[in-house]
C-alpha cells in the first residue's frame, strides 16, 4: 500500500471516529475495528519508540484530555495484566534498558 492510500484510509478512520464522538454515538465504530486499529497503533508506536533516539509525542497536534488518557491507560494496563508498581518500573526505564 502506498503512503497516499494509507494516509487516506487513516484520515477516513479518524473522521469516522471524530463524527461518532461528536454525535454521541461511539458504537458507530465497530468494537473489532477499534481494537484492530488501537492494537496496531500501540505496537507501531512501541516499535518506533524502541528504534529512535528520541520519544515521539503520542498525540501530535491532536491531544487527548486527562480523562481520555487515563481511561485508555487503565484499559491497557488491565489488558496487559499490569499494576501501578509495574507501571512505575517502566516509567523510570531509560532508553538503553
Amino acid at each position: 500500500m502506498n503512503s497516499s492510500a494509507l494516509t487516506t484510509e487513516a484520515a477516513d478512520f479518524c473522521a469516522l471516529a471524530e463524527d461518532a464522538i461528536k454525535s454521541g454515538k461511539p458504537d458507530e465504530v465497530p468494537d473489532d475495528v477499534l481494537q484492530r486499529v488501537f492494537s496496531a497503533a500501540v505496537r507501531l508506536y512501541t516499535a518506533k519508540w524502541e528504534e529512535r533516539q528520541q520519544e515521539l509525542p503520542p498525540f501530535g497536534d491532536r491531544p487527548v484530555n486527562a480523562t481520555e488518557a487515563v481511561t485508555a491507560i487503565c484499559a491497557i494496563m488491565r489488558a496487559a495484566d499490569l499494576n501501578f508498581f509495574d507501571l512505575q518500573m517502566w516509567y523510570r526505564r531509560t532508553r538503553d534498558e
